[in-house]
């Protein structure tokens, strides 16, 4: 595999970092895509989706529309691959072509909203070189795909997008049925300009790559009532305010939650606030955080040797991801490019604010309050402490929302399994076994949880006579506090980790760090990353491990080590206090350390005491 950089032989800052260079990077990214779709449903890459092979097709077609159709508004020209989109996409929208795609339901239903955003503002490639029966193969199809009904979240702007296409053609559609997706998706509305993505649903990436994007080109070309725009504006400039702290310094973002297949969608919301005309931040700020963000995904090995996007996140892995994510389904992240819509004089192009910074550095930390986290930032990288639980449909989905940190270094792993250690790669985890070991449990569903301050607080319990109260703290130098109090009916097997750290030296072990002579320290210093995990004091003795996951399970790294604590509880109530530390280098433990986190833990505990 290899990088975008490798593949077109230019470092991503001299690629990315102009209104030409985004526009290199776009074409470079979509002409495989656009190429392969050309030449039809059977020669699309295999996949383990589990959307029909109409649907996978489709989404290599539609998807690269999202930058595509950005660039063509901007006045660019990509006469081949509109060519080839054109030809592929008429096919799968019609019913008696051999390479009909299928009507717009279920997943299809999604595509549709990139043909009518592509519609809506790049006519002059969709639609202006159609005659005949392809407009009306076009029109019908996405008529049909307003009057679908789409699943309960997110999925209402698909017929709002498919209808506003239509709209701008002179094509008149349901109002009524229209306005009732829109009130719909304003009752997901949480604080601090978050979303919940369905009834009581993830508040992840789906905020700035969906809701707030999708609000945001509505609000850009005119298509909503002024007071709806304006909520959804406002809206956005209290989640720029957070949202900005989910990115490290070198422009990675948290992995976090679902669909993280899209890639750098992550960093699309800053794009679209460039072409809503919404400062949320000062230009500099969010011309920076998209330009950072472009230019670390240029450095990841995430494209086959023929230019397509792979299926997985940090390299090619197709088992960390969901199971509805295709070949073609990486190409959602080409909503990135919003901004080649935008004339070159627009403030995000300027060439000052290309110089602007990104948020400090330095150590900074960020209590959320609607999605349940609180953010710490050391030395540039970014950890997330998560209240949140899983959701059961999603492969992974425990991994995914219901891990106590997630790190901009260290990513989080995906379990393979649950018999051993090994293959529940139980990373940012209390991982409990009533059976000796033999099969293991962690924090999935969540009764209950808040944040408090800066302590995110969820009371959860894998069994039903198990309760577990869990209270997670940032404290400095890259260090967080985890308080944890079980009540148990059964006796129990525990082991808590620490961050997995990647092991890609070869032929060589990674360091195991000496902490103290103490029990209940384990550490782990490999490719340029240490973690440790430190008792504060149990009322059982735990010893260190150094457990090496199954390779794969790791949504940035192909292998792994993790360092964990273990130790039994018979029946009864127990308190587990533990330091957990990630950064570049091994950190300093002494005395004074040692007692600051101690007195860290003994203020949580506190809070233990009061309830």
């Amino acid at each position: 595999m290899s990088t975008l950089a490798q593949l077109h032989g230019t470092p991503a800052p001299d690629l990315t970092d102009t209104h030409d260079g985004w526009a290199q990077a776009l074409l470079a990214v979509t002409a495989p895509a656009t190429r392969l779709a050309s030449l039809g449903p059977d020669r699309q890459p295999v996949s383990a989706s589990s959307n029909d092979p109409g649907a996978t097709w489709l989404e290599l077609v539609a998807r690269p529309l999202w930058g595509l159709a950005a660039h063509a508004a901007g006045g660019g020209r990509a006469d081949e691959q509109w060519h080839d989109v054109r030809r592929s996409l008429l096919a799968a929208l019609d019913p008696r072509h051999d390479w009909y795609a299928g009507p717009p339901t279920g997943q299809r239903l999604v595509e549709s909203a990139a043909i009518g955003y592509a519609l809506a503002i790049a006519p002059r490639e969709l639609w202006d070189p159609l005659t005949g029966r392809d407009r009306d193969v076009l029109v019908h199809w996405l008529g049909d795909a307003t009057r679908a009904t789409p699943h309960d979240n997110n999925w209402h702007f698909f017929p709002v997008l498919a209808g506003l296409g239509l709209e701008r053609l002179g094509i008149a559609t349901d109002a009524t049925l229209r306005k009732a997706h829109l009130d719909r998706l304003e009752r997901f509305a949480l604080s601090d300009g978050w979303y919940s993505d369905g009834d009581d649903g993830g508040r992840d990436y789906y905020n700035p790559f969906a809701f707030h994007w999708y609000g945001l080109v509505l609000a850009g070309l005119g298509a909503l009532e002024p007071e709806r725009a304006q909520r959804l504006t406002e809206r956005s400039h209290s989640f720029a305010e957070q949202f900005q702290h989910w990115f490290a310094a070198d422009g990675s973002s948290v992995p976090f939650g679902r669909s993280l297949g899209y890639r750098f969608a992550q960093g699309a919301f800053w794009g679209s606030l460039a072409f809503a005309g919404v400062p949320a931040l000062p230009w500099q700020r969010i011309r920076a955080l998209a330009d950072r963000h472009l230019a670390w995904w240029w450095r990841q090995p995430i494209v086959s040797e023929d230019g397509l996007l792979t299926v997985g996140y940090g390299y090619p892995n197709s088992a960390v991801v969901e199971q509805y994510l295709g070949a073609g389904s990486p190409y959602w992240s080409t909503k990135f490019f919003l901004p080649l819509a935008l004339p070159a004089e627009h403030p995000f192009w300027n060439s000052a604010a290309a110089a602007g910074s990104a948020p400090p550095d330095a150590d900074v930390v960020s209590a959320q309050a609607a999605p349940r986290v609180v953010i710490s930032r050391h030395r540039g990288d970014v950890v997330l402490l998560n209240g949140q639980g899983w959701r059961d449909w999603a492969r992974g989905g425990a991994a995914k929302y219901a891990k106590f940190a997630y790190s901009t270094r260290a990513g989080f792993s995906v379990p393979a399994g649950d018999r051993s250690l090994a293959a529940g790669a139980f990373d940012s985890m209390l991982a409990l076994s009533d059976d000796a070991g033999r099969r293991w449990r962690a924090r999935e569903e969540v009764d209950e949880s808040r944040v408090d301050g800066n302590v995110v607080w969820t009371r959860w319990s894998p069994w039903a006579d198990v309760t577990v109260h869990t209270y997670l703290a940032p404290f400095r130098d890259g260090w967080h506090v985890r308080l944890h109090r079980i009540t148990t009916g059964r006796a129990l097997a525990g082991a808590e980790g620490a961050f997995s750290v990647p092991w890609i030296t070869l032929g060589q072990d990674p360091a195991v760090l000496r902490i103290t002579d103490d029990a209940g320290a384990c550490g782990a210093a490999a490719g340029g990353l240490t973690s440790v995990i430190l008792d504060l004091g149990t009322d059982r003795v735990r010893t260190g491990e150094l457990v090496a996951p199954i390779a794969g399970t790791n949504v940035l790294h192909r292998r792994t080590v993790l360092p964990m604590l273990r130790a039994d509880y018979p029946p009864g109530e127990h308190r587990i206090r533990t330091a957990v530390y990630l950064g570049d280098e091994p950190p300093r433990i002494n005395d004074e350390t040692i007692t600051a986190l101690r007195d860290a833990a003994a203020n949580l505990e506190v809070r233990i005491a009061a309830e």
